[in-house]
């Protein structure tokens, strides 16, 4: 699955819904360490442990990522419920316990790659995809890729591809709650049309 996502957002209000909903925060610690599975990974800067952080909070449990984090998020936007939102929050009420997804360095050299190229040429969308994951074709069983193009803001960027507003076969979301998923590759990266690009390589060991 090879998805792309680009996004724009005031960041100071970005930064009030982050605040808000840190601060209401009231999730299980068993599950918040669970799900901070890349805590220890040096190679990785802190928004891109924190990616992998929150999407899987989404994963572990998905209701109450929903009555939290995105809930916040849909108030301080005032944002209706469209049917994105809508299908999202039906989805995320059924979610639970799926695999932690574990930061993996092939996969990550990948992403890495990737992002650095897209930010220096600026471009969009997945060049050479099927190459660049041919030696990884030998270690994982399955594999897709999230591009997502805009702000650098952990939450912001695991909330807007769960939303995938305007990709009809939710790419983004089924990779990022795909239950067979369990290791991830990451990367942010300046770009220099759009300010910064996340790329997230998924695979299945």
């Amino acid at each position: 699955m090879k998805i792309s996502i680009y996004i724009k957002f005031p960041l100071l209000l970005y930064i009030c819904f982050l605040q808000s909903a840190m601060a209401q925060d009231s999730w299980d610690r068993d599950i918040l360490e669970k799900a901070n599975t890349a805590k220890n990974i040096r190679y990785l800067k802190e928004n891109e442990k924190e990616v992998i952080f929150y999407t899987n909070l989404a994963r572990a449990d998905g209701k109450s990522f929903a009555e939290s984090y995105l809930a916040l998020y849909l108030k301080s936007n005032a944002l209706p419920p469209d049917s994105f939102i809508l299908s999202l929050i039906e989805q995320l009420d059924s979610t639970r316990d799926l695999p932690m997804l574990y930061p993996d360095n092939d996969l990550r050299d990948i992403a890495s790659n990737h992002a650095i190229m897209s930010g220096k040429l600026g471009t969009q969308g997945h060049q050479g995809f099927e190459k660049r994951f041919k030696q990884a074709s030998k270690t994982f069983a399955a594999y897709g890729e999230n591009c997502y193009y805009g702000v650098d803001k952990p939450l912001l960027i695991v909330i807007e591809l769960l939303i995938d507003k305007g990709f009809e076969n939710l790419g983004h979301r089924r990779n990022m709650l795909d239950p067979y998923f369990n290791s991830v590759g990451i990367s942010i990266m300046p770009h220099k049309e759009f300010g910064y690009n996340c790329v997230m390589d998924f695979g299945v060991k």
